[in-house]
């Protein structure tokens, strides 16, 4: 086993987390150059939970006071409801892409070891990140605020970044903006959603033993990597956000075009 592999694909995984240009794509971008076929799904869904932790250090205030203050508000039945309606249409998007999961499941997993997708996928990541360049400087709202639809569309379009090559956070955020959601807003949701998702994940592929022995087989590798991805996930959050701030969402079309066509010329 080659430990050089393994740190590498965790700074990448760190990378590209956040930033809008797939981490799952950019994985399996390099595996293909390399020729990497020994790294199981697990480790990448394991740094992915690296990055979650990330995000849940980022935003723990908020989230505390999200979660914390929607169970008030659903056990003392206020007016203002505004971090229940958050939770529920958190609900809505995760159920939406867990079924989108499950329908299309062995054909999303037959393209994590499928290079030749990266091509199309790369290509789809560009068209829905370069649509927020047409977005006019118009009153935005918070995300309670917007009808139930907002969710359905997140959930959507997180459905289809499962598929390696398609930005999970660049398709949700996109949407979001499009739907003239507040920039900040939108990125908190789309980090909030990453939670469920992730986990969700996790469980599925603990439910196989071969992975599970695995990971008790690479502690020591898979820890150290884990640390990496942490700290260059969220020093690259960071960065994410103050992008999205100042509107410029849409310059990471340009490298997944390129990448796009570099993968279609490849693979």
């Amino acid at each position: 086993m080659n430990y050089i592999y393994y740190i590498f694909l965790s700074f990448i995984q760190a990378v590209t987390e956040f930033l809008p240009i797939s981490s799952s794509g950019h994985l399996l971008f390099l595996k293909g150059i390399f020729n990497i076929t020994d790294i199981p799904l697990i480790f990448d869904i394991i740094v992915h939970v690296s990055s979650l932790c990330a995000i849940i250090i980022f935003y723990f205030h908020r989230i505390k006071h999200t979660v914390k203050n929607s169970f008030l508000e659903l056990l003392w039945k206020k007016k203002e409801t505004k971090n229940l309606k958050f939770i529920i249409y958190i609900i809505i998007s995760t159920t939406i892409t867990f079924f989108i999961y499950i329908f299309f499941k062995d054909y999303i997993e037959s393209q994590f070891t499928t290079p030749s997708i990266l091509g199309y996928t790369f290509l789809l990541t560009s068209m829905i990140l370069f649509s927020t360049f047409f977005i006019k400087h118009a009153e935005r709202l918070n995300i309670c605020d917007k009808s139930y639809l907002v969710a359905i569309i997140a959930g959507i379009f997180q459905g289809l970044a499962i598929l390696p090559g398609i930005s999970r956070s660049g398709a949700t955020i996109s949407s979001m903006l499009l739907l003239k959601v507040k920039r900040e807003e939108a990125a908190y949701y789309s980090f909030f959603l990453a939670i469920p998702a992730i986990l969700g994940a996790l469980i599925f592929k603990l439910s196989d033993m071969s992975n599970i022995f695995f990971i008790k087989e690479n502690v020591l590798l898979l820890l150290i990597s884990s640390i990496v991805c942490v700290f260059f996930s969220y020093l690259f959050l960071k960065i994410l956000i103050f992008i999205i701030n100042k509107g410029k969402f849409w310059i990471f079309s340009v490298y997944t075009l390129i990448l796009s066509i570099v993968s279609y010329i490849i693979f």
